[in-house]
């Protein structure tokens, strides 16, 4: 076994803020995708980060260690959505920091239909059940492959690209409907 994940399940708190630090990033923006709302993400982050601390001494070393955080990560979310299904309406606010992003140089237009079709991308992700959002995350937002995505969720990597191209549609479809064009929908792993 490796000597930083010996020092994890001995509970060596500098093995652990450095799993923090290497992770964080990575857990928030997968919260978020979930939860819409940044306060949400941090507290459900501190959730994955307080079950990988209670649960580490149980990593049998059967898979990579980020097969296994990102297990936590994507069951703690899904639970948190089954636990607290949130009000889509506050999704108004999702876009707002995209929108700083972009350059100065663009249009007040542009800007607007930027805003728009980031609210409409999030919000159909976060209408997607939960066996579709978690491989669209994973698999788009998080750039794990399949064979990562099938370790983690425990189904085969033909049921993922399955799964993957029934959300694709879903979210194709939603965009058509709500005016964007098909030649802007490229949900493809670049």
């Amino acid at each position: 076994m490796d000597d930083s994940i010996e020092k994890l399940i001995e509970r060596d708190q500098i093995a652990f803020r450095a799993l923090v630090e290497e992770y964080q990033n990575r857990f928030l923006s997968m919260a978020y995708k979930y939860t819409n709302d940044y306060n949400d993400a941090e507290d459900l982050c501190q959730e994955i980060f307080i079950k990988i601390y209670q649960n580490i001494s149980s990593f049998k070393n059967k898979s990579k260690l980020s097969t296994w955080l990102y297990k936590i990560a994507i069951n703690t979310c899904i639970d948190w959505g089954r636990k607290d299904k949130r009000n889509l309406s506050s999704l108004m606010n999702f876009g707002d920091k995209e929108v700083k992003q972009v350059k100065s140089n663009h249009n007040t237009e542009d800007i607007i239909i930027y805003k728009e079709y980031q609210k409409v991308i999030h919000n159909t992700v976060y209408s997607l059940k939960d066996k579709y959002k978690s491989i669209i995350i994973l698999y788009h937002f998080n750039q794990l492959t399949y064979k990562e995505i099938s370790s983690i969720l425990n189904i085969s990597t033909k049921t993922i690209e399955t799964r993957l191209y029934r959300a694709r549609k879903q979210i194709k479809t939603k965009l058509i409907k709500e005016g964007f064009g098909g030649e802007i929908i490229e949900l493809q792993k670049t």
